[in-house]
């Protein structure tokens, strides 16, 4: 089965707690030290916000009137070593519970990463890079958020709300019913709103998905759109994904709107009650002065605890969704294993295809039983139709993916057994279009050999006739390229690409396409690189230009899947084949050029 069709079934836990046991485990009890202490600070926290109403109670009915200022001062001092002691606890665990949510999601980013850098590419054939992203990057930093807000919400609201209701019922009963009398219309009320905010807010970010894609798709396509003259029309599509953005925002912002104010109305009909009816107690004896204001003290901190419990059964929600999501990309198998003992020797560049079959999807074979073999410092070329099955060929060299049946030999051995870094660590490819990073021209040469010396990355650079072009950018070999090299011509981009190969120095070198959509002049360049480079490896070569094959050891013609004809340019046209006939058609031009 396929990491697709793994993905589309999702791993089913038995429930949450199975989820929750399952992240605690693995990235908590690591830090499970200073978690529970963050949590004990939650705990103590709330103990300390319950006392200073007690003591202002105290100074109203028992201080105030017995006259003894000596008394008062006690208790004031009492009350400032409290606040002292709350805001020291809040530091600490506003500090270290954003540390430990912190560290925790440094090392489940650090391992989503490093799980997608395992993954192969039938992994990321299937995937869009702002999804694999938004996992990386946005469901961490809500599961951060929750890390720390999730507890917080639970442990100190939760000790905060009982401890508040046990001290009201201690101070009076009858007046501690009255004033939670609100508390489920409130609750209701809270629920009620915050699920409507969070729908308001998943639409914001879907929305704001939306123009994301729209935004990155615009700025990288920026050549075509000015080039069809098409800014007006891509403004609007902008535009519109913008409004329905603003829309969905709008929305969330009118749920707030009235949340907020109307809990904090809803808390003030409570308070008032408290007053009423706490005033009615005093005039008839039942209750002090001070207890209805250490009620009021209480009923005024009592919303936002509330609140917070509310609001943690959606977080809750999002952080279960997020961590589930974590985990099915975690425990997404290769679609091959590498074995780590596999066979380590320098590669000297022998390479046999044994029967080897190939598909991408199940049911759809690209390779049907391909054989052939390249010796040591060999050049062969694969031509053929576009869809013939030429690049798949070139990837299977490298496993860049596992072939279905058959056998891929270097130097005699299954590329299955292997130690896969050195096995590509022998190899080096130059693509049609090949990637560079938006960093400097000489760290992307380099991107082979890191260490490799200023010196070596310019002869490098020598030898694919692109050190004089590096030394007239504004910045010479610092000059940074852009993103995937947008501020390099196509055939600039190449000649980096191919000083890149050479630094690496690699036994195999596979060149697809790499002189294609190029001038004449360009080319020429290209190909005298080429020719420098190419001396003393293996060589294979994807090409629709005569030039770039003509000259190869063997000519391998490939189409549907299968290798049709074999043998050097002269033999094959010799032959009349299919080779000859696709020559024809193909090259007619530069053979009349030439």
């Amino acid at each position: 089965m396929n990491n697709q069709a793994k993905e589309n079934e999702q791993i089913q836990y038995d429930n949450y707690w199975t989820l929750l046991k399952k992240f605690y485990f693995t990235y908590l009890v690591p830090k499970k030290g200073v978690f529970f202490l963050v949590q004990f600070g939650h705990i103590l926290g709330a103990a300390f916000t319950l006392i200073p109403p007690l003591i202002i109670r105290e100074i109203i009915d028992e201080a105030i009137p017995s006259g003894v200022m000596e008394r008062i001062i006690i208790l004031v001092l009492f009350a400032l070593g409290v606040y002292l002691l709350e805001s020291v606890t809040r530091g600490f665990k506003q500090y270290y519970g954003h540390v430990v949510a912190q560290e925790i999601t440094r090392d489940m980013r650090n391992d989503l990463y490093s799980h997608y850098q395992k993954l192969t590419l039938g992994f990321h054939d299937n995937k869009k890079t702002g999804e694999l992203m938004s996992r990386v990057v946005d469901d961490l930093n809500r599961m951060q958020e929750f890390v720390h807000h999730g507890p917080e919400a639970l442990v100190g609201s939760l000790a905060l709300l009982l401890g508040t209701v046990g001290v009201m019922f201690y101070l009076s009963p009858r007046l501690t019913l009255v004033a939670l009398i609100f508390v489920p219309i409130l609750l209701i009320f809270s629920r009620f709103m915050l699920k409507n905010m969070h729908m308001a807010f998943r639409e914001t970010r879907e929305r704001k998905a939306i123009m994301h894609d729209r935004l990155e798709d615009n700025l990288a396509g920026i050549q075509i759109i000015k080039a069809f003259a098409n800014e007006e029309f891509e403004f609007n599509r902008f535009s519109f994904t913008n409004e329905k953005h603003k829309e969905a925002r709008f929305k969330a912002i009118k749920y707030m709107s009235i949340l907020f104010p109307g809990s904090r109305l809803m808390n003030a009909f409570g308070i008032l009650t408290v007053l009423s009816y706490g005033g009615y107690m005093v005039v008839i004896g039942e209750i002090t002065v001070g207890t209805i204001v250490a009620f009021y003290g209480f009923l005024m901190q009592f919303r936002v605890p509330l609140l917070q419990l509310v609001h943690m059964t959606e977080g809750l929600s999002r952080f279960f969704a997020s961590t589930e999501r974590f985990f099915n990309h975690l425990e997404l198998e290769p679609d091959f294993q590498e074995k780590p003992d596999g066979f380590r020797k320098t590669v000297k560049g022998e390479v046999e295809f044994k029967g080897v079959h190939f598909s991408y999807q199940q049911g759809e074979q690209v390779l049907k039983g391909i054989n052939f073999r390249v010796g040591k410092q060999e050049s062969v070329a694969l031509v053929g139709p576009s869809g013939a099955g030429k690049t798949s060929i070139i990837r299977l060299i490298p496993r860049l993916y596992e072939a279905d049946r058959g056998q891929i030999l270097v130097d005699g051995v299954d590329v299955r057994e292997w130690n896969l870094k050195d096995l590509r660590a022998s190899m080096a490819m130059v693509m049609q279009d090949d990637y560079l990073f938006s960093d400097s021209v000489a760290e992307n040469i380099a991107y082979g050999r890191p260490d490799a010396t200023r010196d070596e990355i310019v002869e490098a650079a020598k030898a694919a006739n692109a050190h004089q072009f590096i030394k007239e950018l504004p910045d010479g070999y610092e000059t940074a390229v852009g993103q995937r090299g947008l501020k390099l011509s196509g055939g600039q981009r190449q000649r980096v690409s191919l000083a890149r190969a050479f630094l690496k120095d690699p036994s195999i070198l596979i060149l697809d396409e790499a002189t294609s959509a190029v001038d004449i002049q360009t080319e020429k360049l290209i190909q005298e690189a080429i020719a420098r480079i190419t001396a003393n490896r293996t060589t294979f070569i994807i090409a629709h230009r005569l030039s770039t094959i003509r000259n190869a050891d063997e000519i391998l013609f490939i189409e549907d899947g299968q290798v049709k004809e074999r043998g050097t340019h002269q033999e094959l046209m010799a032959r009349e084949g299919e080779y000859a006939r696709y020559y024809r058609m193909q090259f007619a031009k530069e053979q009349s050029a030439s």
